[in-house]
């Protein structure tokens, strides 16, 4: 080969090489400020354009004297039968792909439910194929050309949330606007769901239908509303939970077939004696409260002390852990009662058996007659104050409002007790400092939140 030649095709694949970097690089910064799926697929699409034209380049450098189209306008007729047997398919996908990037049923993040096919979020969509995951981070590759012949729910459609058809179905000798009640109430009560407004008007929920006689039963029907980032079955689940026991408590019954069931009697070592005790230990599984809105006052903060009693129970705490649980919340709500009386916040734990986390969250915007309180908090004996974990906390609170009240101030204040290298020698005595792994403190333009963290010993 030619040094001229080596050289003309050293820098015509050098080229090819750069130009998709550079045009992957652009999609990729192109995707994370916007999910529109024509801008995925558009991206793709121009990488094959550019490999194909690139390997034409190629081919005529090697031999300069063929004329790579007049080849392929010769062989059309071999092109043709190749594409109408073996690349049929994944012509078919290609198609539909582009059918659907410039239609737009659904945008990237839109959770969609595919005709006979499990609800999922539309992650990507390549050339030929789309991605759905569902539950447990599963992911499904759907052919686009299949895609493109079903029918697709968006629940998702042009909103910041995401809609969930649910469906329950009560005896025939119910009170059915009670049971409509019941739904409903269960629904506003989830932490996952969110309300709605209609005509102008907000209610704490979607109303709730009765909507057809069945065989055996009468089917209601609602729909609940999450935000994008909720995981749609952690908030199914949360509501069905609540639907069943509430059912059960107000005695309606579920309809369901009834089979006769013949036992034979066992004998021999089938026969079993005595009942196995399961082993009681704190659940691993991550669970999350009711959030629950309390005022920081003695004699108010019952509500928060029915969500820990339940969280408690739920993640099976011993009683060791629950009473570190209970009189950790008792202290940083006495806390926040000192630094601002008779405030209204939301008091919520999420976590684990083994790790959890107790959030309490105050709205504090800047101007409003909370802050001026807070900011009016004496600090005469400062040195005392501050050794005291509440007088910290205001330092840092205070702290945190004056750096959001700068305009200049893009990032929210974070501060950690435990990253900060306080000791229990720096604060004085607290029940918290002594039991809790870190306390943190955050603070925006519109909340201040404390977050107690607390690994528990199995």
């Amino acid at each position: 080969m030619k040094t001229d030649v080596l050289i003309k095709l050293i820098v015509t694949i050098a080229v090819t090489i750069a130009v998709l970097v550079l045009l992957r690089y652009m999609f990729r910064r192109i995707s994370k400020k916007s999910d529109k799926i024509h801008m995925r697929f558009l991206g793709k699409l121009l990488n094959l354009i550019v490999l194909v034209a690139c390997l034409v380049n190629i081919f005529e450098v090697l031999d300069p004297t063929m004329n790579v189209y007049s080849v392929f306008l010769k062989g059309s007729a071999l092109v043709v039968a190749i594409v109408g047997f073996a690349a049929q398919p994944a012509i078919s996908d290609l198609i539909c792909g582009f059918l659907i990037s410039m239609n737009k049923p659904f945008e990237i993040g839109d959770r969609i439910i595919i005709e006979g096919m499990e609800p999922g979020i539309v992650e990507d969509i390549t050339l030929r194929h789309t991605i759905i995951r569902i539950y447990d981070d599963l992911k499904v590759i759907v052919p686009n050309s299949e895609l493109n012949s079903k029918t697709v729910t968006n629940t998702s459609y042009n909103k910041d949330r995401r809609g969930i058809h649910l469906t329950y179905s009560v005896s025939y000798d119910t009170d059915v606007q009670y049971a409509m009640d019941i739904i409903r109430d269960c629904v506003v009560e989830s932490p996952y769901t969110l309300g709605i407004e209609t005509n102008g008007i907000k209610e704490d929920s979607s109303p709730v239908y009765f909507l057809r006689f069945a065989e055996s039963a009468l089917i209601l029907e609602t729909t609940i509303w999450v935000t994008r980032a909720t995981n749609s079955y952690y908030a199914i689940t949360d509501v069905n939970m609540r639907v069943n026991k509430a059912f059960k408590e107000h005695g309606i019954e579920i309809p369901y077939n009834f089979l006769n069931v013949v036992e034979r009697e066992k004998t021999g070592s089938e026969g079993v004696t005595g009942e196995k005790k399961r082993k009681i230990s704190p659940s691993k599984r991550a669970a999350r409260s009711d959030t629950v809105n309390v005022v920081t006052q003695d004699g108010q903060i019952g509500k928060a002390m029915d969500a820990v009693h339940d969280f408690a129970k739920r993640q099976r705490f011993g009683k060791r852990a629950a009473l570190q649980l209970e009189l950790m919340t008792e202290e940083l709500l006495g806390i926040m009662g000192n630094m601002v009386e008779s405030t209204t916040a939301s008091f919520w734990i999420e976590g684990s058996g083994l790790k959890y986390r107790i959030h309490l969250k105050i709205p504090m915007n800047i101007g409003t007659e909370e802050y001026r309180k807070l900011l009016a908090l004496s600090s005469s004996g400062k040195n005392e104050a501050v050794r005291t974990l509440s007088g910290k906390l205001w330092e840092k609170i205070v702290a945190g409002l004056k750096s959001s009240e700068d305009s200049r101030g893009s990032k929210d204040y974070e501060w950690s007790l435990r990253e900060n290298e306080q000791t229990e020698d720096d604060i004085a005595e607290s029940i918290l400092v002594a039991v809790a792994d870190d306390i943190k403190v955050s603070v925006t333009k519109e909340n201040v939140e404390l977050v107690v963290v607390k690994s528990v010993e199995a």
